[in-house]
């Protein structure tokens, strides 16, 4: 029995990202049959094997990366945490990764839920009898097909790999149908006129805002209901407060102890960004590279890569990137300074994030670092201007890759106090700065030939004037 893991559907296809159309024709041979799905993806079906492949119709036909790896009968597997296809029930999902939304689309023959990059799937009835919905109806269905996403899509959290809408199990009537809202405005509210279930309701009344519209995609759009959206605020979802103290049956007061429980997703959520916070407060991050780390951790909890890592060292990565994607200056030791994480922890981490999301790799420029050490050093204004000069004339003549940029900073900040006349060591200089004497004296061979050739050059454009 194989184990399916997140990411990349099977341990052998890891080793062989990125995984493309080409690569499984080498591997299993032509598919059995290939169907087209919504002239968005197509399929390559191995029926023998329980195998399904998709990739996009927009990429080329050999080059073409697989989106989704799918898995059913008669193939024999099952995920890390132990869930067995065509065994394990949906019930056996929610108690091991916790309860999620149950998902479907307008034409699948499934119900399904996402769980840490693995999505378990599980039969329809027939005709409309899922309708009205009720949990107990479907949770001790066998689980009988298992997808896991290759790659990462903006647009895979509105359709799934056949193309088609995916709509959550709110979004449905009671006679299987979706929702047919109408709006009181009496009382404020967006109601089902099929069902009567109130789909929302304190809306807010655009009559006298000043702004004019003429449909309900611009009604709901120029709705105001109060402050936007904090990502930094993890999504609990609602929750009814109930009073332990009051006299209660023992069924009601065992589900308010349930219900105040959070699942691993929401716990995960909250640890994360509340040490973004922490972080970004000791490291005086502006609110928008928070932000941005706290999106970047989401992408990789989607993904499921948090599988065998530490939640704080995944927060340091995204803090240390978002710092570099953002153009502002922290390096990884001031960055290891504040979390709880090593060095080595980190940079895995951070690794992970750039390999699997496809992110490109931001560099810090050392002209951007040159102040904090010059406060540090406490060194006077005229070295920091001398050594942002020679900083843009390095980058000019040089590469920067593959150099730590606190070496560049630490050279520079040490030929530019002896310019200014201004006894510093070298010692000094590199503790400060965190790095060895001898990467400072490297730097510095570099930096001292380019300043030498710079006062020979300006000393024969002087004598040539003379003359």
């Amino acid at each position: 029995m194989k184990t399916i893991i997140p990411r990349h559907g099977l341990a052998d296809f890891e080793k062989m990202q990125p995984l493309t159309k080409s690569k499984i024709i080498e591997i299993f041979g032509p598919p059995d049959q290939e169907i087209s799905h919504e002239n968005y993806s197509i399929q390559m079906n191995y029926e023998e094997k329980g195998l399904n492949f998709y990739y996009r119709i927009s990429e080329k036909e050999k080059d073409a990366p697989i989106i989704t790896c799918g898995f059913v009968s008669p193939f024999e597997g099952k995920t890390e945490d132990g869930i067995v296809l065509n065994k394990s029930t949906m019930k056996d999902v929610f108690r091991i990764c916790g309860e999620e939304t149950w998902l479907t689309t307008d034409k699948s023959p499934y119900w399904w839920v996402e769980e840490s990059g693995i999505s378990f799937y599980v039969p329809k009835e027939s005709s409309n009898r899922d309708f009205p919905f009720k949990v107990e109806d479907h949770i001790d269905k066998t689980i009988i097909r298992m997808t896991v996403p290759l790659t990462y899509r903006e647009e895979e959290f509105l359709v799934n790999e056949d193309g088609l809408l995916i709509r959550s199990v709110d979004e449905y009537c009671i006679d299987g149908t979706l929702h047919d809202p109408i709006i009181d405005e009496e009382r404020a509210e967006q109601i089902c006129s099929k069902c009567g279930l109130i789909l929302d309701d304190h809306m807010i009344s655009m009559e006298y805002s000043g702004e004019r519209a003429f449909s309900k995609a611009e009604r709901q759009r120029r709705q105001t209901h109060g402050s936007p959206v904090n990502p930094l605020i993890p999504d609990l979802q609602m929750a009814t407060m109930i009073d332990k103290r009051a006299t209660m049956p023992d069924n009601l007061r065992k589900a308010i102890k349930w219900d105040s429980r959070y699942s691993w997703k929401q716990r995960n959520m909250i640890q994360a960004t509340s040490e973004i916070k922490r972080i970004g407060e000791l490291l005086n991050l502006p609110q928008h590279v928070k932000v941005y780390a706290i999106k970047l951790y989401r992408k990789a909890f989607t993904l499921g890569l948090l599988k065998g890592r530490s939640i704080r060292a995944m927060v340091a990565a995204s803090i240390y990137y978002a710092c570099g994607a953002e153009k502002i200056p922290r390096t990884l030791q001031n960055i290891v300074k504040v979390s709880d994480s090593t060095f080595h922890q980190i940079t895995k981490c951070y690794q992970s994030l750039i390999k699997e999301l496809n992110l490109p790799s931001p560099t810090i420029s050392p002209k951007n670092l040159v102040s904090s050490y010059i406060s540090i050093l406490n060194l006077p204004h005229n070295v920091e201007v001398t050594a942002g000069k020679i900083l843009d004339k390095y980058e000019k003549i040089y590469s920067l890759s593959g150099k730590d940029p606190k070496g560049l900073v630490a050279a520079a900040l040490y030929i530019s106090s002896q310019l200014n006349k201004i006894k510093i060591s070298q010692t000094k200089i590199s503790r400060t700065v965190g790095i060895t004497e001898v990467t400072l004296r490297n730097r510095l061979r570099e930096m001292q030939k380019f300043v030498r050739n710079k006062k020979r050059t300006t000393s024969k454009n002087k004598v040539e004037k003379k003359k």
